[in-house]
């Protein structure tokens, strides 16, 4: 019999994945558990595994486009079937720059279907160019599977527009030379999605300050027992430790939004941005609140070597339930971070400066950072975000429960 190769969900704000490249070919000879497909989604670079042996009947997506999560990518042929046990060839939901075609050990035809009314459905591709271009898609019909609105689709609307078939809008051409183009694929086209994603949610974020001196006095104090332990403490260890504590304490900020279900969730895993040179990736801090701080240290520091060296591993990449960004070192003192969906909620770190400020009547010089969060207001409001960010300032002005 045929087996399917399914694109899985790796992690709850996977909805599609990008096909990259394959790396068998029809007819290749598969074992269980060889690698097939590469796949990208979520700013995870990851490949589908076969779960059958015999060889590669057909390749159904073909590398550059966009599909749902569950999408059927091709199949493989079990021991002594034959192209006859192939089914037939389904609609595939997705984008792609250019219109695929599917590969196959026999011909096959690709049935389109157009929507039979309802929500017009646009690929995320379509729906960027749209906006980029300023194309109303009220007016674009879609040519894709199931009537869905392509890139393809955009860009004759936009053909149609600048000779006069649609209104007034006119679309000029750029007269500044061009140094560089870069197309939004792969790990940059992901965080395009994601942001774009993460732009829809109605946000707020909230900022504040905190005294950290004592807590800045207790990372030097960290700096001569950690010397064994070949790592140095850093202000970003201490904030980690601090959410994860506020976490524990206010259980309904660790949580997804899916769908219209708020989902509070047991683990608090802590994720945190890192920039690479591609773009920004988000690993995470499994179980964030029963780390001593040494040990979130220790697993910070690993985490940044992988994504350093593009080896983070699927399962690091994912389940966070809240995130944290740092442009401290940027000199950055407040922002607005955009959320990690399906996450509520993000701090952003800026940065600590010395500061005089007014204790007990006298002036004196304290180390004063700044903190900023955001949060998804269909599951969070304000006055409990607001106590969840006072209560890491709190955790971070007062570290003795760290030694603890």
């Amino acid at each position: 019999m045929s087996v399917p190769i399914i694109l899985p969900q790796w992690g709850m704000g996977m909805n599609d994945g990008e096909v990259i490249k394959w790396l068998k070919s029809v007819g290749d000879p598969v074992a269980n558990g060889d690698q097939l497909v590469e796949i990208e989604s979520a700013k995870v670079n990851a490949e589908v595994e076969a779960t059958a042996d015999g060889t590669l009947g057909r390749i159904d997506v073909e590398a550059g486009r966009i599909v749902d999560v569950g999408t059927v990518l091709g199949y493989v042929l079990e021991s002594g079937d034959s192209e006859s046990d192939l089914p037939e060839v389904a609609p595939v939901v997705g984008s792609a720059s250019t219109p695929a075609p599917v590969v196959v050990a026999k011909p096959a035809s690709v049935p389109s279907a157009a929507p039979k009314g309802g929500k017009q459905i646009v690929t995320p591709r379509a729906r960027r160019l749209a906006k980029e271009i300023g194309v109303d898609l009220s007016n674009v019909t879609g040519t894709g599977p199931s009537g869905r609105v392509t890139e393809e689709d955009v860009k004759s609307a936009a053909e149609g527009i600048s000779s006069g078939g649609l209104a007034s809008t006119t679309l000029v051409e750029s007269v500044v030379p061009v140094r560089e183009t870069i197309t939004l694929s792969g790990l940059r086209g992901t965080i395009a999605r994601r942001m774009s994603q993460s732009t829809n949610i109605p946000t707020v974020t909230l900022s504040t300050t905190a005294d950290v001196t004592d807590a800045i006095g207790y990372q030097r104090e960290l700096v001569g027992d950690w010397r064994p332990h070949k790592i140095r403490p850093q202000y970003q260890d201490l904030v980690i430790a601090a959410t994860a504590r506020a976490l524990k304490e206010a259980p309904n900020a660790n949580a997804h939004l899916i769908g219209d279900e708020v989902r509070i969730l047991d683990e608090i895993n802590v994720g945190i941005a890192m920039a690479v040179s591609e773009g920004l990736l988000v690993p995470v801090v499994k179980k964030a609140d029963e780390k001593s701080l040494l040990e979130i240290a220790q697993n910070v520091r690993d985490l940044a070597r992988k994504a350093k060296a593009n080896s983070l591993s699927i399962d690091e990449m994912t389940h966070g339930t809240f995130s944290i960004t740092n442009l401290s070192s940027y000199g950055i003192d407040t922002f607005n971070p955009l959320l990690n969906p399906p996450e509520i909620g993000i701090l952003g770190v800026g940065t600590v400066q010395e500061t005089p400020v007014v204790v007990d009547g006298e002036i004196v010089v304290r180390s004063i950072a700044n903190l900023s969060l955001s949060f998804d207001h269909r599951a969070w409001d304000g006055a409990p975000a607001a106590e969840f960010i006072q209560a890491i300032a709190r955790l971070l002005s007062d570290p003795g429960w760290m030694k603890a």
